[in-house]
């Protein structure tokens, strides 16, 4: 991988600390990635899925979206996610997430960024947005991990990230183990709009898609704010 470096900082960093990988505990990818070449070569890419929802799709179909998207379009126009849900990302965003190893965000969010640029979709981006977290579950949690990846990828992209435009405006129950019907219903109503983004290119950045309710509902907030066009950008996707 070539590593995109913003500033002459991160060299100076990576001479003086140089980077260990966070998988196996060897030598990091100079100057300031904190995973090995090895490991990042194992990592489970995710390929051949729809662009449109980054799901599975029929073989045969290599530029087309998939027949659920065609039957139902979501609200947004992309979603990109260079890995899927599996070992060990899965490990590594749950060590973000309820591990509170804020070091990850920064390999998460160079991987994100790398993937981005090397498809250019940043080209077509003006802000990113990560997913909001309830105030409550922000002053329980202490961080938000959407936040700590999309500052990484938004440094390298070269974008801009807006983390008080998107706001999530009531407490929900946590969408783990709920039935679809019921994790739609959990989260309808529950993101709002700060600030202007009329006009916008906007992603929003997550670390792991599922059904796609989350993200769903804020691309829906989105473009009744209108935002001119909505992609997705998450580290991950489930194949459910």
């Amino acid at each position: 991988m070539g590593i995109p470096v913003d500033r002459r900082l991160d060299r100076l960093a990576g001479w003086l600390l140089p980077p260990r990988c966070v998988l196996c505990h060897g030598r990091g990818q100079w100057p300031a990635l904190d995973l090995c070449a090895a490991c990042e070569g194992d990592l489970p890419a995710l390929a051949g899925c729809c662009p449109r929802c980054a799901l599975p799709r029929a073989t045969g179909t290599a530029s087309h979206e998939c027949g659920r998207c065609r039957r139902d379009p979501p609200p947004y126009a992309r979603c990109h996610a260079p890995f899927d849900y599996d070992f060990p990302v899965d490990g590594m965003i749950q060590s973000l997430k309820y591990g509170g190893q804020l070091a990850m965000a920064r390999v998460l969010g160079t991987l994100l960024a790398v993937s981005v640029l090397s498809v250019g979709l940043h080209l077509d981006v003006d802000v990113l947005l990560p997913v909001p977290l309830h105030p409550g579950k922000l002053a329980e949690r202490g961080f938000n991990q959407s936040i700590e990846i999309a500052r990484w990828t938004a440094r390298l992209v070269r974008r801009p990230c807006a983390v008080q435009t998107l706001l999530r405006t009531r407490p929900t129950r946590p969408q783990v183990g709920l039935p679809l019907a019921e994790r739609v219903a959990n989260l309808h109503g529950a993101f709002t709009v700060s600030g202007s983004v009329r006009g916008k290119r906007v992603a929003v950045i997550d670390d792991v898609v599922t059904t796609g309710s989350t993200v769903r509902e804020v691309a829906m907030a989105l473009r009744r704010a209108d935002a001119s066009s909505v992609d997705i950008w998450c580290v991950a996707r489930t194949r459910a």
